[in-house]
């Protein structure tokens, strides 16, 4: 009986250690990017306005993974970007010292579903280097609209401005896989803060609706990101 005992406490211990290991992690990323060029100096003269461009990038990501070994996890997640493109965002309606006048707003919408294997090292107690293969498929779709401002002489004298508005939409899938770096930094035992540095892809065009006069994007890239714009900070949380 003494044995006995000894074996259930023993069993005890181990069955409660077994349950608070975390061999679970829910992630979150975001990045967000703006960019502004005024190009007022560069006025042409008599027929052309100057031109302004403002971009602006939203990315955000989910995930869930399982840790395997002591310094792995893998899982499945999906991520949102929201690109949005704008040339002379501020033009209602034409200069009377422009002859024409135009302005473009191109909108990149994609939605990828992903899965990940990511290694992680120590380097203190609360913080780890965090090196993430990563596999991802995009949806995208694209619109564009243009609208240009053009002079009309009235009868009698004077002058006046037509505006015509032109559209296009299309769409577009992607294979991409790649690694990205990061750094991870645990503020308690469950929860922490991420940070992705950048990324290193290869993507491959795998479908188009169509391909427009002004999109030469290549079938195959390989891109390598790793400026701040290109950063992406999150939370984590183990359970």
């Amino acid at each position: 009986m003494k044995y006995l005992t000894k074996l259930l406490l023993i069993f005890c211990f181990v069955e409660a250690g077994a349950q608070t290991e975390r061999n679970y992690i829910f992630s979150s990323n975001v990045g967000y990017s703006y960019d502004y060029e005024d190009i007022s100096e560069n006025i042409t003269s008599g027929f052309f306005q100057t031109v302004d461009r403002e971009i602006r990038d939203f990315d955000f990501s989910l995930s869930v993974g399982r840790k395997f070994g002591s310094d792995f996890y893998y899982g499945l997640g999906f991520g949102l970007n929201f690109w949005k493109e704008a040339w002379n965002p501020d033009l209602n309606k034409p200069d009377q010292n422009y002859v024409h006048g135009w302005a473009s707003v191109h909108k990149d919408y994609v939605y990828s579903p992903l899965a990940y294997l990511q290694y992680v090292a120590n380097l203190v107690e609360r913080a780890q280097v965090t090196l993430t293969l990563i596999s991802r498929y995009d949806f995208e779709k694209s619109t564009e609209e243009t609208t240009f401002f053009e002079p009309w002489t009235l009868v009698g004298g004077g002058h006046a401005f037509i505006t015509r508005t032109s559209g296009k939409e299309s769409t577009r899938q992607y294979f991409n896989t790649g690694l990205v770096p990061g750094f991870r930094v645990n503020l308690s035992k469950t929860f922490g803060l991420n940070i992705a540095f950048g990324s290193v892809v290869y993507r491959i065009k795998t479908a188009e609706s169509k391909l427009s006069d002004l999109d030469f994007k290549k079938a195959r890239e390989f891109n390598m990101r790793f400026h701040p714009e290109n950063w992406r900070v999150g939370f984590h949380f183990t359970f």
